[in-house]
């Protein structure tokens, strides 16, 4: 394809580079440092968009599309972002780009006719591509697939603990949304704290290595017990106590839906509200997760196996297929971080910025907002809102 020809309006110029400020105060670049291109044309590969004939693929044309520095941001906790649109043969290109590792992005909402049942689907296309380091002009394609949706996401996240001089941080808690028009079921459900740490072949092995095993009761898959309904938010806390009676900024969490409960580590066990239990007698720790980096891993609990051990031989992971993970969501206070799950299920993170014991959590955009990449769909509060707190 000539480049000249397909070459739309969506060229960004970075001409107020010299004004954006990264909060780790890194030095913006020179002139000569802002000459890089990248283009890429987007297609569709899930069959739900027509061939054209002419090109040989189906285009995603007319669509939008996100570059996002890794290392350059327009706030103190917001990545410098780049926004275009393809043109009809699903082009689009970017100018003037200083050097710096991107993550290019789309999602796109279409309507598919199910050919079985001649009904009208709504359906989200997804596609993106991680550029490591930009040092050179770059031509590639990307090809889009059909986002997962299972329904049910993460939707707020709270870990950093509440200010504090005393180290406290067991008010943390974990809101789940039922995003469909159906009553959903949590029903055998897993929620797991991810190993920290990057396998080296994060990008093709077909699980994700995890630390523990919370389980909702009943039978995963089948189980009919413990609905959520359409637009409903699910609090699961660490501890469904009133915290503020330890430390007065601290949340009361005594009126959550749930309770992460460990019975083999002598855990706090609120008798009014129902547990979400490890159900691994070898793993005695609470439900507690990192601070400032770590993620979060919801799965549909129909299994899971042992895997390896650490380097000394002490303690054991988990593998949880990906075929059964419904959602992760993976959080940094620094970008900079290596990625410790696979861009297949969360392709940035989430509360960038967010020091300890600060009282932050972390939202999605809108209720159910769910692109796979953290960067794109959370943003930061400065007070926590779980869910009772919207009824």
């Amino acid at each position: 394809m000539n480049k000249n020809q397909y070459r739309i309006g969506a060229t960004v110029l970075l001409l107020a580079l010299g004004g954006l400020l990264n909060y780790c105060a890194r030095p913006m670049p020179t002139e000569k440092d802002g000459g890089f291109s990248v283009e890429y044309i987007f297609a569709d590969s899930s069959g739900v968009l027509p061939i054209n004939p002419d090109l040989g693929y189906a285009p995603m044309s007319y669509s939008p599309v996100i570059l996002e520095s890794n290392s350059y941001y327009s706030s103190f906790n917001t990545a410098q972002r780049f926004f275009g649109k393809t043109d009809q043969f699903g082009y689009i290109r970017f100018d003037y780009l200083p050097s710096s590792g991107y993550r290019l992005s789309m999602v796109r909402d279409t309507f598919y006719l199910d050919p079985l049942t001649n009904d009208t689907i709504k359906i989200q296309l997804t596609g993106f591509k991680e550029i490591a380091d930009l040092h050179e002009d770059i031509s590639d394609s990307i090809y889009i697939s059909i986002a997962h949706k299972s329904g049910i996401v993460i939707n707020e996240i709270y870990y950093c603990g509440p200010k504090n001089k005393a180290f406290y941080f067991y008010d943390q808690f974990i809101e789940l949304y039922n995003t469909s028009d159906s009553t959903l079921y949590l029903d055998g459900m897993i929620i797991s704290r991810a190993r920290q740490a990057r396998h080296p072949e994060i990008e093709t092995i077909d699980f994700v290595q995890v630390l523990n095993l919370f389980k909702f009761p009943g039978e995963p898959l089948t189980g009919r017990e413990y609905p959520i309904e359409p637009g409903q938010l699910i609090v699961v806390a660490a501890d469904a106590i009133n915290h503020s009676q330890y430390i007065d900024k601290a949340l009361d969490l005594s009126n959550a839906d749930w309770e992460f409960v460990d019975h083999y580590g002598g855990d706090i066990d609120n008798p009014d509200v129902p547990n979400v239990e490890n159900i691994l007698p070898e793993k005695t720790n609470d439900f507690m997760i990192n601070l400032v980096h770590n993620a979060v891993v919801l799965a549909d609990g129909s299994a899971w196996y042992w895997g390896e051990y650490n380097d000394t031989g002490t303690y054991q992971y988990i593998h949880i297929p990906i075929s059964t993970v419904i959602d992760v969501v993976e959080y940094s206070a620094s970008a900079d971080k290596q990625k410790e799950i696979t861009a297949r299920l969360d392709a940035g993170f989430a509360g960038v910025g967010i020091e300890k014991y600060s009282g932050k959590s972390v939202e999605r955009r809108k209720a159910g907002f769910d692109t796979n990449n953290s960067n794109l769909d959370f943003v930061t509060l400065n007070k926590p809102t779980p869910g009772y707190q919207h009824k």
